[in-house]
C-alpha cells in the first residue's frame, strides 16, 4: 500500500521511510522485515537510554544541590516538592489522557498525522490550563489545605506559567515520538534537565539560590527554552491546520476516557505510596521511604522508554493487520527487557546494604536498604507491566489496560494500608511490590486475547538471545584462529 503524500513529505523532512519507525526496538531484538539494519536499531536504543538517563542525573541533582549544600530547610524542600507533584500531575495526566491516543492515531498506517497533532494539542491545552487554574486563582485556599504556609502561597502561583510553559515541550515530544525522533527527542530533554540543573548549579556558586522560589523559576525558564526547541524540531507538523480537526478530535476522546483512566492509576501508583507512609508512620518514616523510593525511579523511566519505541510501532503494524508483527514486538521486547532487568535486580538487592549506606551516610537512611530491596523487587514482574501497557494502547485496547491497572493499584493502595501500619516503610514496598504482579498477570491474560504472549514465550526468547551470543562468539572465535 502507498503512503500518503503528508506522511511523505513528513519522512522526506527526517530521512526514513515511513515504516521505519516500527522497525527500531530493543536491544537484542532483529528486525521482522530486514528492511532496517541492526545498527541503526541499537543507535536509537542508546538514544533512547541516554534520554532516560537525563531523567535519573536530574532527579540525584534535585536533592543532592539544594538539601546536601544546606541551601533549602526541610519545610522549603518539602514544598517544592509538593509543587512538582502537582504540576506533573497534571501534565501527565493530560499527556496520558490525551496525547498517547494522538501519537496511536498519528502513527497509524496513512494516516494524516496534522490534523490529528493539531486536535489532540488543543484539546492539551484546554484541559491541563482547566485543571491548573485552580491552584493559581486560589493559592491561598491550597497552602491552607496542603500546610505549606507563605512558602505555598506563592510557589501556587506559577501553577498556570509553569503548565504554560511546558505545554510546547511535552507536545512535540509525543510528536516527534511518532516517527521514533529520539536523538530529536533527546535535545530537547537536555535544554529542560540540563538547563535546570545548570541554574541549580550556577545559583549555588554565586549565592543567588537561596529560596523554592528559585527552584520554581529555574524550572519555568528551562521548560520554556525546552518548549522553543521542541517547536523548532518538530518543524511544520505542530503548526495547526484546520481540515480534518474535528475528526481528530472525536478519534481521540473516543479512547481518552480509557486511557485517562490508565494515567490517573499510574499516577497514583507515582505518588499515593509516599502519602501512605507519611499518614501511617509520620513524616520520618516517609522520609525513608522516600529515600529507598529514588532508585525506583529507573522502572518509571523504562515505562517512558518503552512508550517512545513500542507504540507507534505497534499501532502502524496493527493498523496493517499485521497481528505476527505485533506478536513479535511484543515477545522480543518484553525477553529483552527481561534480560536486562533480572540480573540487575538481583544485583542490587544483593549489594543494597553497602551501597545506600555508602551513597547516603546518614545514619537513619540505613533503614532504607529493606524497603529499597522489596521496591527493587518489583522487577521481575516489571517486563510484563511496561511492555504490554504500551502495546495494548498501541493496538488501541485501552479497556483492558486500565482494568488491569485499576485492579493492581487497587491492591497496592489496600495492602499498602494494611502492611504499612503493620511494618512501616518495608509494609509499604511490599504493597507496590504486590501491586506491580498483579498487574502484570492481569495484563499477561488480557494480551492472550490477541496475541499468543506468555512468562514461557518470553523466556523462550531470552534463551533464544543467549545461544545467539553463544553462536556469535564460537564464529568470531573460529574465525580468529
Amino acid at each position: 500500500m502507498s503512503s500518503t503524500p503528508e506522511q511523505n513529505r513528513t519522512s522526506e523532512k527526517i530521512g526514513l521511510s515511513p515504516e521505519d519507525g516500527a522497525e527500531v526496538l530493543l536491544p537484542g531484538i532483529e528486525a521482522i522485515s530486514g528492511e532496517t539494519s541492526g545498527s541503526k536499531r541499537i543507535i536509537t536504543t542508546l538514544w533512547t537510554a541516554a534520554d532516560k538517563g537525563l531523567v535519573m542525573l536530574y532527579g540525584a541533582a534535585v536533592v543532592v544541590i539544594p538539601l546536601h549544600f544546606g541551601i533549602l530547610q526541610d519545610n522549603e524542600f518539602g514544598t517544592w516538592q509538593l509543587f512538582q507533584v502537582l504540576f506533573l500531575s497534571i501534565s501527565l495526566f493530560g499527556d496520558y489522557l490525551l496525547l498517547q491516543p494522538m501519537v496511536k492515531f498519528a502513527s497509524e498506517h496513512e494516516a494524516d498525522a496534522r490534523p490529528i497533532i493539531t486536535a489532540g494539542g488543543l484539546l492539551y491545552i484546554t484541559a491541563v490550563l482547566l485543571l491548573a487554574a485552580p491552584f493559581s486563582l486560589f493559592p491561598e485556599f491550597w497552602s491552607d489545605v496542603l500546610k505549606t504556609g507563605a512558602i505555598g502561597r506563592e510557589a501556587f502561583v506559577w501553577i498556570v506559567p509553569t503548565v504554560l510553559a511546558t505545554i510546547g515541550r511535552n507536545i512535540a515530544i509525543r510528536v516527534l515520538q511518532i516517527d521514533l525522533q529520539i536523538v530529536r527527542i533527546f535535545l530537547l530533554d537536555l535544554v529542560y534537565f540540563g538547563g535546570f540543573i545548570t541554574f541549580m548549579f550556577l545559583g549555588w556558586q554565586d549565592g543567588s539560590f537561596q529560596t523554592t522560589i528559585d527552584m520554581v523559576m529555574y524550572n519555568f525558564w528551562s521548560l520554556a527554552a525546552s518548549s522553543l526547541v521542541g517547536a523548532l524540531l518538530c518543524g511544520r507538523l505542530i503548526v495547526p491546520v484546520v481540515r480534518g480537526v474535528a475528526q481528530g478530535i472525536r478519534k481521540i476522546i473516543g479512547i481518552a476516557h480509557h486511557q485517562g483512566g490508565t494515567g490517573l492509576m499510574t499516577i497514583i501508583q507515582q505518588n499515593v505510596d509516599v502519602i501512605i507512609v507519611s499518614g501511617t508512620r509520620g513524616s520520618a518514616a516517609a522520609g525513608i521511604y522516600a529515600v529507598a523510593r529514588i532508585f525506583y525511579r529507573v522502572f518509571e523511566a523504562l515505562r517512558e522508554a518503552a512508550q517512545l519505541l513500542l507504540i507507534s510501532a505497534t499501532s502502524n503494524a496493527w493498523s496493517r493487520n499485521e497481528i505476527d508483527r505485533v506478536k513479535d514486538l511484543t515477545v522480543l521486547s518484553t525477553a529483552a527487557l527481561a534480560a536486562i532487568l533480572y540480573p540487575g535486580t538481583l544485583l542490587l538487592i544483593i549489594l543494597s546494604p553497602i551501597a545506600i549506606p555508602l551513597i547516603l551516610p546518614e545514619s537513619n537512611f540505613a533503614e532504607a536498604v529493606v524497603p529499597f530491596q522489596w521496591l527493587i523487587a518489583s522487577g521481575v514482574p516489571m517486563p510484563f507491566v511496561i511492555v504490554p501497557s504500551a502495546v495494548l494502547l498501541g493496538i488501541g485496547e485501552t479497556r483492558d489496560l486500565v482494568t488491569g491497572m485499576a485492579l493492581g493499584t487497587g491492591v497496592m493502595v489496600l495492602s499498602g494500608l494494611l502492611l504499612t501500619w503493620l511494618f512501616g516503610a518495608e509494609g509499604m514496598a511490599i504493597a507496590v511490590l504486590l501491586g506491580n504482579t498483579t498487574i502484570a498477570l492481569i495484563l499477561t491474560s488480557r494480551m492472550n486475547r490477541y496475541i499468543d504472549f506468555s512468562f514461557r514465550s518470553v523466556m523462550h526468547r531470552i534463551r533464544h538471545f543467549g545461544n545467539d551470543a553463544r553462536s556469535r562468539w564460537q564464529n568470531r572465535r573460529g574465525n580468529s584462529a
